[in-house]
């Protein structure tokens, strides 16, 4: 670990013990329960969930059994309901459909995110644009393959090792999130969500070996959907829709990435589509059907371009029904 490594996760540590302290001195203020969860819904809502995809899907993926990422979350938060920090320790891994069914060599991420619910946002202009509530966050991320061998198996050819190099980037995600609900007569809700962030990568927190081939600057979009925004004759549409969500998310990878032209779409540009439906008769999981085309995600297999239509279960943290009741801000004014 080099120096600049260590000032990373100083500062991490720093950070946590903190906003940790500062709850503490908190704690004998009052708890109001429905408006502390109501803030806690909607973080949860902006969180990676759990997930586990079948197969390698339809695309250029190869043949796995599955993927799989575990994604727990710690939370520390403010009595007075107004931020919470996020602990996120995520493990995503590939079984690969060949003999013996090997792993691919782990991808790790460590979130360390918090995030601020914005008082002010009603009355300033950006919310006649977006929607009523918003709330900012700010991240220290690691992620790495946890190996440490030599990043090219031969440094003439620059062929990177897929199976025992080292890959790691420490980098930081700046954003603001801002949504809405909307009831469709006595029995339904709307969720909408837009999410703007971007992510660093200061160059001294990442591996030397990374500098101009990955891309140490992007920027995403994201919109999220769930629920009937108006109501459908057929009342069996507005259960199936009450019950499903979307989020379309986009990026752009800025900078130099291997020699590639700044307005090259086939390698900067990342889409990913994820549908999820929340049966109504479980309250843990949810199946989702995803489409991801771009960079891949999986640590040091960046340079091949993904295209995948997958399907699969996630973990559902928070039950979409249950706990919209604590986002509807204009109901509860006076939390």
């Amino acid at each position: 670990m080099n120096f600049s490594q260590r000032q990373f996760y100083c500062l991490s540590f720093f950070f946590f013990c903190r906003v940790s302290s500062y709850a503490q001195q908190n704690t004998g203020k009052p708890l109001d329960t429905l408006a502390h969860k109501k803030f806690i819904s909607i973080v949860n809502f902006n969180k990676d969930q759990s997930y586990l995809s079948l197969g390698n899907g339809i695309g250029n993926q190869i043949p796995i059994l599955f993927e799989a990422q575990l994604s727990p979350s710690y939370f520390v938060s403010s009595h007075h309901k107004k931020w919470a920090v996020i602990l996120n320790p995520q493990v995503q891994i590939r079984m690969l459909d060949r003999y013996s069914v090997p792993i691919q060599v782990p991808s790790y991420h460590l979130y360390l995110t918090y995030y601020r619910y914005m008082d002010s946002w009603q009355k300033a202009f950006l919310s006649k644009i977006f929607y009523d509530d918003a709330m900012w966050f700010a991240s220290i991320v690691h992620h790495s393959n946890g190996q440490s061998g030599r990043f090219y198996t031969n440094d003439t050819t620059k062929t990177i090792d897929l199976i025992g190099g080292s890959f790691s980037v420490n980098y930081m995600q700046l954003g603001i999130s801002s949504f809405t609900l909307s009831t469709t007569g006595s029995k339904y809700f709307s969720l909408r969500a837009i999410k703007v962030h971007t992510e660093l990568y200061p160059s001294s927190w990442c591996d030397p070996n990374l500098k101009g081939i990955y891309g140490f600057t992007r920027l995403f979009g994201t919109f999220d959907f769930g629920g009937p925004w108006h109501q459908e004759k057929k009342d069996w549409v507005n259960r199936w829709i009450q019950n499903s969500s979307i989020e379309i998310k986009s990026g752009w990878i800025f900078g130099t990435l291997r020699g590639f032209s700044p307005v090259d779409i086939s390698k900067r540009l990342i889409v990913d589509i994820n549908y999820k439906y929340y049966p109504p008769w479980l309250d843990e999981i949810a199946f989702f059907v995803r489409f991801y085309s771009g960079q891949d995600y999986y640590n040091i297999y960046f340079e091949k371009q993904l295209t995948a239509l997958t399907i699969g279960i996630t973990s559902n943290t928070i039950k979409l029904a249950n706990g919209i009741r604590y986002i509807d801000v204009r109901k509860n004014k006076s939390n």
